[in-house]
């Protein structure tokens, strides 16, 4: 056989006309025929080695990339942004790598998956505490993707295509948002605060009754960093407008500050690494989406929900109560797309939740919110203007340097002489964030690494 590629047992030219003959189309491409003719490439991508590699080769390349790749222990890490440096139990590791949890499918089958089930309805039950409300569903797939899911959910019920975010809003989040929601036709709008305490303007509230958007989100604490007061105004004036509130809050915060069900919050979002699942480059990530106990938000809800049951002879079981995915009985009109689950995270955040326990949380987002005001003193000594320099700050810090010096030059000398990464590079500003990990000598020497690289 003519066959090209050592791991696809069809690649061959004479397979393929027999698979095309038989669905009566003439070539490939006719399967993409409702893709428009100029998004098409036609030339042969320049990737990879030019053929296809052995095992062997892909070990060896991924081995030599590895070797490159720099690792820094969590103290040394002080950029900011969605994904932060934060302790993860050995236990967490322990219990998750049992071999009964390790598939993150959905437990079709509640008669063998008892176990499985009882940690999703325990770890709902924890987020509904944590965060105020009366129903999390049993996760999504990251923070950015729950806040477009519940992003959707107030158009479909409010019948409005347009929703209002903060400009303080994550880059990513915002990018993810736009991706979800322009195949809906749905406007994004942003909306501004006060420039040095972060808070409500009266624009602000203005801006939001002028709008009437079917949902404002308010990043409580803000992505920022800064802990703004009046997100409850920004709640009230959005119900008053018309609108669900939607609240994205990190889950490390929720120790020391009002929780957004208290708030007034329709819809509640978190990013859940910041419960104790390790960075991994990037993710290892769990979407938090909860709602207040109303019958149309319910029913709107993406995603899955466990609950608790007894069988016929009244013993104590846990089953599947919603599960609107495309492929069960709604079909086209569910809910949401979403499959697999992040249930192996979702457990994860539960067991570091139940090691924690209230104290511990409280004592974490106290240590958080002490680092991040010591942080703030690290940037002041170097002249940086930080972004709502009068508000309170939690973990992330936003800013700009005052000397004309590329800041990517600061981050390749911290790294290669101390070890240490800085900030991230946030569109025309820099972000830091300081956790429970980092220690006053931490904080000591990202002060020295910062004023060395400003010499």
């Amino acid at each position: 056989m003519n066959r090209s590629h050592p791991w696809i047992p069809n690649d061959d030219e004479k397979i393929i006309e027999k698979m095309l003959a038989k669905i009566g189309i003439n070539n490939v491409m006719e399967m993409f025929s409702d893709i428009p003719k100029e998004l098409i490439i036609r030339r042969k991508l320049k990737v990879g080695k030019g053929r296809p590699l052995s095992v062997m080769e892909i070990e060896r390349e991924l081995g030599s990339l590895l070797e490159e790749s720099l690792e820094l222990p969590l103290n040394r890490i002080f950029a900011g942004g969605p994904i932060a440096p934060h302790y993860t139990h050995p236990v967490v590791d322990a219990i998750i790598s049992r071999g009964e949890l390790l598939s993150a499918y959905t437990p079709y089958q509640p008669e063998i998956s008892q176990g499985l089930l009882q940690m999703l309805y325990e770890y709902q039950s924890a987020m509904a505490l944590l965060y105020g409300v009366e129903i999390v569903n049993a996760g999504m797939y990251d923070g950015a993707t729950a806040l477009a899911e519940a992003s959707l959910m107030a158009v479909r019920i409010k019948k409005l295509k347009k929703i209002m975010v903060p400009r303080t809003l994550f880059k990513e989040y915002k990018q993810v948002l736009k991706t979800y929601l322009f195949g809906h036709q749905i406007s994004l709008v942003e909306y501004d605060f006060d420039e040095e305490t972060g808070e409500t303007t009266a624009e602000t509230i203005s801006q939001i009754k002028a709008e009437k958007p079917a949902a404002v989100i308010i990043d409580f604490p803000a992505n920022n960093g800064a802990i703004r007061l009046t997100a409850p105004e920004v709640i009230h004036e959005a119900h008053a407008a018309g609108s669900l509130a939607i609240t994205f809050t990190d889950p490390s915060s929720l120790g020391i500050l009002k929780s957004p069900g208290e708030l007034g919050a329709d819809i509640v979002v978190g990013e859940g690494q910041s419960l104790g699942l390790p960075m991994y480059g990037g993710g290892m990530l769990l979407g938090i989406l909860g709602i207040r106990d109303d019958r149309e938000l319910i029913r709107n809800l993406p995603g899955r929900l466990i609950g608790e049951t007894v069988d016929s002879q009244g013993r104590r079981g846990y089953v599947m109560i919603l599960q609107t995915r495309e492929q069960h009985i709604r079909r086209e009109r569910a809910t949401s797309n979403i499959t697999t689950g992040s249930s192996l995270n979702s457990i994860a955040a539960l067991v570091s939740l139940a090691i924690k326990g209230e104290s511990g949380l409280r004592e974490d987002g106290k240590k958080i919110l002490d680092n991040t005001e010591k942080l703030k003193s690290v940037l002041k000594k170097i002249d940086a203007e930080i972004t709502h320099s009068k508000a309170k700050h939690f973990k992330n810090v936003e800013f700009s340097l005052q000397k004309e010096i590329d800041p990517r030059k600061i981050q390749e000398k911290t790294l290669k002489e101390k070890g240490l990464l800085p900030f991230t590079l946030y569109e025309s500003k820099l972000m830091s964030c300081s956790t429970e990990v980092h220690t006053d000598d931490d904080l000591r020497v990202l002060e020295i690494s910062l004023e060395e690289a400003l010499e």
